[in-house]
């Protein structure tokens, strides 16, 4: 027996101190937690480690917590990308559509309004140099469209027919420095000539200097050149150049068409006024 126990006496200790804390916990279970030393010390060395499991069991929580729900935000707002994406495309669409309509709206009121015979084609081309102002329209000799013939916008002038091929023709626009062709100031009936410029501008020379002009007088085709129909819009005085001396004055244009923003023309294929215009047009 003494051998045994002094074998196992490791085991037993253990065994007998278990017994001990197991009685002493039943006993001390109604009596007030002040007065349980036993109680207080097993909480106050297990305090630290309840702390610590509690501070890791709450940061790990919440950071998984969190990162689920990053994990939606982010899907969430992949969707809402996508969505305006979306949106923004076919909002394009639709401006696209509307701004379609409201030129030819505008082509359908040119066509009722003036009655020339037109001819609508597409700018497919544009070449903008000091030397040469052309655009290039999708339609050409096939539909009966000629050398001179005049290019017009429901706004006003923009060039001429230069060269025609079966399907396209090259537009020589008035900005052009090889264009020229004949005027008439509006308010004040006084014939004149236009010229295109380098720079891009056009402008009336050697106007009477004893001619009052002013800042946006309206200047119109006159129909002589047999080219243009008489009473196009050409532009507005802009610029007035009237030196101190001399028998002459220049203004500078603003033309009535933007051409820089030239999408579709229209080409006029007959000047009811006259069965004779253009007159130069090359014949095949």
């Amino acid at each position: 027996m003494f051998r045994f126990i002094k074998n196992n006496r490791l085991r037993i200790s253990i065994v007998l101190i278990f017994l001990f804390f197991l009685l002493y916990l039943a006993i001390q279970v109604d009596t007030r937690r002040s007065e349980n030393w036993f109680t207080a010390t097993v909480h106050t060395i297990a305090y630290p480690f309840q702390s610590a499991f509690h501070f890791f069991e709450t940061q790990i929580g919440r950071a998984w917590r969190h990162y689920i729900w990053l994990i939606d935000v982010r899907e969430e707002n992949e969707r809402l990308w996508e969505r305006i994406w979306q949106l923004e495309e076919e909002n394009a669409e639709w401006r696209e559509i509307r701004l379609s309509y409201e030129k030819l709206r505008k082509a359908l009121e040119f066509k009722e309004k003036d009655p020339n015979l037109k001819l609508f084609a597409e700018v497919i081309y544009e070449l903008d140099k000091p030397l040469f102002k052309i655009l290039v329209i999708n339609k050409g000799s096939d539909e009966g469209i000629k050398p001179n013939f005049a290019v017009v916008a429901p706004g006003g002038i923009i060039g001429k027919i230069q060269s025609v091929t079966s399907n396209q023709a090259v537009v020589q626009i008035i900005t052009d420095s090889r264009s020229q062709f004949p005027v008439l100031i509006q308010r004040t009936r006084t014939k004149a000539m236009l010229y295109g410029s380098l720079e891009g501008t056009i402008t009336i020379e050697r106007i009477p200097r004893r001619l009052e002009l002013f800042k946006d007088d309206q200047v119109v085709t006159s129909g002589l050149a047999g080219v243009f129909p008489k009473g196009y819009p050409v532009g507005k005085v802009d610029k007035i150049d009237k030196k101190p001396f001399g028998l002459f004055q220049s203004v500078t244009l603003t033309p009535s068409v933007d051409l820089s923003k030239i999408e579709e023309v229209a080409v006029i294929l007959r000047n009811v006024d006259s069965i004779h215009q253009p007159l130069f047009t090359d014949t095949e």
